[in-house]
């Protein structure tokens, strides 16, 4: 019983330890960051502004910003990233 605890409590570690933190909410993060979050699965939508600002709600509820690289850019690795992101709901302003 002991061994089975102590399994359990290594690789419930191990697991966190491979998860990258996410960023806090409204914290301005670099592009590549963005879509490594992206195709990561925990974008539950997108939003980029006139301004060229692109907005990424995470599942936690967390709002984050980046600036892509060209217009439409998050759209076009919204599409590129197949299933982890076919709910990801996407807005323009």
């Amino acid at each position: 019983m002991r061994k089975t605890i102590s399994l359990a409590l290594l690789s419930l570690t191990l697991l966190t330890a491979c998860s990258p933190a996410l960023p806090t909410d409204g914290a301005t993060i670099p592009w590549d960051q963005a879509v490594e979050l992206l195709r990561s699965g925990q974008v539950s939508g997108v939003a980029e502004l006139h301004s060229g600002d692109v907005q990424l709600t995470l599942d936690n509820g967390a709002i984050v910003h980046t600036i892509g690289p060209y217009s439409g850019a998050i759209f076009d690795e919204v599409q590129a990233c197949g299933a982890p992101c076919a709910d990801v709901v996407l807005a323009i302003e």
